[in-house]
């Protein structure tokens, strides 16, 4: 995640610490990294949506972990120190044991975030996750009503994430919206930052489309480079703004690390100080996480190195545990997306900002062009953005900033 107002702002949302501390002192990052573990509770969902990345269905999936497996991979979890467990699906709130597994984690003192399409949770539900510790839902919205209800595939389920966003709020759970942009509600942007605004919402992520599951045939209707910056020129400005109005809306985008990038080209000349400044924290992410900080586990149990690539096995937790799995990165995908930077496109190695995006979304590079080491068409920089800087002759490096 790039945490917008937390670089053009100034503006904590409480995850700096774990967002810009994946660097030691000296520059290297952690041997054995702790990742946030999305774990899918189930493949069972009530919606049929058109971009879902766990391609999810109406029934379970067969042989999903057990209830025994469930808490045997939390206790697991705990022990291996993970800093947070996201329960996902499907929609897991199908999952009748979803209440059961929340409590538990929360006992064992792990963070805990619930990402749903909301439909669920009425006010018998917030009052359960309330009770069970939950302290962050993260809703997907995919833009004003009529859209919305079209991409979800249910009239009503705009309303419905409305008065799940209500019944939270009322319990004192704090909640983000998720905003999947392409091209088909690219010109909703405006109008859920207006939602988050109304409705007392604390976050909003954009996600980047990523190719997966279903979001894999929508690949032709993904935003061309010149949306795509029009579409974060327009997040930055009504991030800077709501900010100026005293307005405290968290705002990140996810799954494209090229607005990383992109933010450090605008501060480069208009504001060279936060530019240093923003470059350093960046520096601390060390860009894409995907089989570092982030891991995702399915229904079955397999593991996969971010929540999107549940079309690759790094192992599963019934036959090693998770703990294991990851420390050990015996998997060949796994070791190399610990250093992977030898291993990207040329034009990425080149790059000089390498080092703040990592090669961006390997999902995303492997829909695309059928090698999961190739390169990523998320990447909407230009060739002479990314080149090295000549400087002025007479000018030495250290009157440039870094």
């Amino acid at each position: 995640m790039f945490s917008v107002t937390n670089l053009l702002c100034d503006f904590d949302g409480g995850s700096e610490r774990l967002r810009y501390g994946h660097r030691h002192a000296a520059g290297e990052m952690e041997l054995v990294p702790r990742p946030v573990v999305v774990w899918a509770l189930t493949k069972a969902c009530n919606l049929k949506c058109v971009h879902c990345y766990a391609s999810a269905s109406a029934k379970p999936a067969p042989d999903e972990l057990t209830t025994t497996e469930g808490m045997a991979l939390l206790d697991d979890l705990i022990q291996f120190k993970v800093p947070a467990v996201l329960f996902s699906g499907g929609e897991p709130l199908v999952r009748p044991e979803a209440l059961e597994f929340i409590r538990y984690a929360r006992k064992g003192g792990l963070a805990c975030t619930l990402s749903t399409n909301g439909l669920l949770i009425d006010e018998i539900m917030a009052d359960r996750l309330a009770e069970a510790g939950l302290k962050y839902v993260g809703i997907s919205l995919d833009g004003r009503q009529q859209r919305h209800d079209k991409l979800r595939g249910q009239s009503g389920a705009y309303d419905g994430v409305l008065r799940a966003i209500g019944h939270c709020r009322a319990r004192g759970i704090k909640v983000g919206l998720r905003f999947t942009v392409h091209g088909l509600n690219m010109n909703d942007l405006d109008a859920i930052f207006d939602v988050c605004l109304k409705h007392d919402v604390q976050r909003l992520c954009v996600y980047h489309l990523a190719y997966s599951g279903r979001g894999g045939n929508m690949q032709k209707v993904d935003l061309t480079a010149a949306q795509t910056r029009q579409i974060v020129d327009r997040i930055f400005e009504r991030s800077v703004e709501l900010h100026r109005n005293g307005e405290k809306l968290e705002v990140l985008t996810v799954d494209n690390h090229a607005d990383a990038a992109y933010l450090l080209l605008n501060l480069e000349t208009s504001d060279p100080m936060r530019f240093a400044a923003a470059k350093q924290r960046l520096l601390g992410t060390g860009g894409n996480r995907s089989g570092c900080n982030i891991a995702a586990i399915d229904p079955m149990g397999n593991v996969h190195y971010d929540q999107f690539s549940w079309h690759y096995n790094c192992g599963n937790i019934r036959q090693t545990p998770f703990s294991k799995i990851w420390s050990e990165a015996s998997d060949p995908r796994l070791a190399i997306l610990r250093n992977r930077s030898a291993h990207l496109p040329r034009r990425c190695r080149e790059c000089r900002f390498l080092e703040v995006c990592n090669g961006n979304l390997r999902t995303r590079a492997e829909a695309a062009t059928n090698d999961w080491l190739g390169f990523d068409p998320g990447c909407y920089l230009t060739d002479e953005e990314i080149a090295p800087r000549r400087l002025p002759d007479g000018v030495a490096p250290a009157e440039v900033p870094a």
